[in-house]
């Protein structure tokens, strides 16, 4: 994993078709500008509970990549290996029309690293967890979610992922 542990920056890629998808990513990894209400909010916890500003210090933040289809997330990781500071997470939709759908993308960005940690996710119900695992082993480093979800969530849980590594 790359995860820098002197700043506490996970390096996130997520590739999507719809851009209103792609702004819920940023948003929920804390790429989208803030909403000035919740940032109210955040300052009066912090300011009620002493605990609090440690917590979010030792909070992850992200640094994520978005792009639109599987070909630009092959690059992108591509480009990342070669520069030395590869993705620890690349979250990708299954299904990207008109190009190269996630697995595909998957599978080539597994070539291409094999320790990142792929999240699938789909809107279908056709796909199988099996065929995943076949497609792009290892089964250990690949996840799966289903639409519709908890972006933050899913942000939660790629902290997790990549600390239990």
């Amino acid at each position: 994993m790359s995860i820098d542990r002197s700043r506490n920056i996970i390096r996130v890629l997520v590739a999507d078709d719809d851009s209103q998808v792609l702004e819920c990513y940023l948003e929920a990894f804390g790429d989208a500008p803030a909403d000035a209400g919740v940032d109210t909010l955040d300052r009066l916890a912090a300011e009620l509970f002493d605990s609090l500003p440690d917590q979010a210090a030792e909070a992850p933040r992200f640094d994520i990549v978005a792009c639109t289809q599987g070909e630009d997330a092959i690059r992108e990781v591509s480009s990342a290996v070669d520069c030395g500071q590869p993705f620890d997470v690349v979250i990708l939709d299954v299904r990207m029309p008109p190009g190269i759908d996630g697995v595909e993308a998957g599978s080539r960005i597994r070539q291409l690293d094999p320790d990142v940690e792929i999240v699938f996710v789909s809107g279908y119900p056709d796909l199988q967890l099996q065929d995943l695992q076949r497609r792009v082993p290892p089964p250990i480093r690949l996840h799966f979610f289903n639409k519709p979800l908890s972006f933050s969530r899913l942000a939660e849980d790629v902290a997790t992922m990549v600390r239990s590594h």
